[in-house]
């Protein structure tokens, strides 16, 4: 009951004008209590995640500002793309309803996700300064969750909501290992590296903190794509001539890279991994028993590709699936143990057996099964107009480090779920109202 009296805060807030408070409280319930709120706690009959207040809050500031504002849902071009991806969405559901028998509670369980897209219409109707200091109160935020999730490192116990941990042995000593990271960490790493709104001693503070925080979960995928972004970044500020002499540079040190350190790598896992998927036998390499799922697992290149591949297999096993998607039940509907009988992917502790349909992993296996070749295509084409809209204005260093935070999330979506993470479009939803607002500013 907590919650649903913060949401009508919220709104109401924002109806008296204070909405970057609002849009704070908002971000509350998008990262789970700006991840030290446990879902549980959230949880009632209605709502199950902190996700489902937030769509009632944006969704209650949307219908506020559709009745005060004139042209509110004037389209831009970024709408008329949400817009499309909308159209093809209700079809999808309809289909979903009506041909495969999926019922509403899995749809809206599996596609609310998709609603936030319209805090864009939010965003892009507040000031620059307004979205600003939103952007600093949540880069605060970030920073505060960030020392918090050095010290669970330093203490070896949960602060931040608990998900699994290990320990790794780096230099000899052992480290525990915490994947809880908070939720907007990736996209402030970069905005304090490009666009810190602090000076002076407090940026060198907030930089490190975030930086050291982004590398200390030890993620090797995520660890390489900050520093290829990073060089991206490097390199594309430069003039010309610079770019040039940088990029020979690059070629002639990867030629020696190649002749004395290429035979260590061409025996590898990651060669190995990359050699079995090319040979188009990467689920094979599991149902024929090979490999037991153990050892597929360990080789974590593989075991995506093949997860992608068996998913994709059943697309083209079903035509009329391959549209719209397989469908938007949830792991635990009894349609789900039906219609699929997926054998790569990882244990569910709590139903005994393989997850069919979600995964932490990759976030193309989960496209591509809810949502087919076309769903896929058009999610796809909302993140490339934003990376492109990003490129052409690097020049604002709020453009920079945007695009920078992209070239880290389209790395790292063949490691993770990071594309069908709302925090993934809400954030630069953001930072693209702001480069559209400056770019307004120049022409005047």
């Amino acid at each position: 009951m907590i919650f649903i009296v913060l949401v009508i805060f919220a709104i109401g807030l924002y109806i008296w004008d204070y909405k970057v408070p609002a849009l704070v409280i908002f971000f509350f319930f998008m990262t789970s209590g700006f991840n030290l709120v446990p879902e549980e706690i959230m949880t009632n009959r209605l709502f199950s995640k902190g996700m489902d207040y937030a769509i009632l809050a944006i969704a209650g500031m949307v219908i506020v500002d559709s009745l005060c504002i004139k042209n509110y849902l004037k389209p831009d071009k970024l709408i008329w793309f949400i817009l499309v991806f909308y159209t093809f969405l209700a079809a999808c559901i309809i289909y979903n309803k009506y041909v495969i028998s999926v019922s509403w509670k899995d749809i809206i369980r599996t596609a609310r996700y998709n609603v936030l897209w319209i805090a864009y219409l939010v965003f892009r109707n507040l000031s620059k300064e307004r979205l600003l200091s939103l952007l600093n109160w949540l880069f605060l935020i970030t920073v505060a969750c960030a020392t918090l999730f050095l010290l669970q490192i330093v203490l070896d116990e949960n602060i931040l909501n608990k998900t699994v941990s290990y320990q790794i042995t780096l230099l000899g000593m052992k480290i525990p290992r915490f994947y809880n990271q908070p939720d907007m960490l990736q996209i402030f790493t970069f905005m304090a590296i490009y666009f810190n709104p602090y000076k002076g001693q407090t940026r060198i503070i907030t930089t490190t903190i975030l930086i050291m925080a982004l590398l200390g979960a030890f993620h090797r995928s995520l660890i390489s794509a900050f520093f290829v972004a990073i060089s991206i970044g490097y390199v594309i500020r430069l003039p010309r001539v610079k770019k040039t002499v940088v990029l020979t540079s690059i070629a002639i040190i990867g030629l020696f890279f190649i002749v004395f350190w290429g035979y260590k790598f061409a025996s590898s896992r990651t060669i190995k991994d990359i050699a079995i998927v090319t040979s188009g036998n990467a689920i094979d390499v599991y149902s024929s028993g090979v490999i037991d799922m153990e050892d597929l697992q360990k080789s974590t290149f593989t075991f995506r590709i093949a997860h992608l591949l068996e998913r994709n297999q059943y697309l083209l096993d079903h035509p009329k699936a391959r549209l719209f998607g397989a469908g938007l039940m949830t792991e635990d509907s009894k349609l789900t143990d039906s219609m699929f009988d997926f054998n790569i992917g990882l244990i569910e502790e709590t139903f005994g057996k393989t997850a069919q349909l979600d995964t932490p992993d990759i976030s193309y296996s989960i496209l591509l099964i809810r949502y087919g070749y076309l769903g896929t295509l058009l999610v796809l084409l909302l993140y490339i107009y934003l990376m492109r809209f990003f490129y052409k204005n690097r020049q604002d260093p709020v453009g920079l480090f945007s695009f920078v935070y992209f070239v880290v999330v389209i790395i790292v979506s063949f490691f993770s779920s990071i594309l069908v993470t709302p925090v993934t479009f809400l954030l630069p939803l953001i930072t693209y109202s702001i480069v559209q607002k400056n770019k307004l500013s120049a022409y005047e």
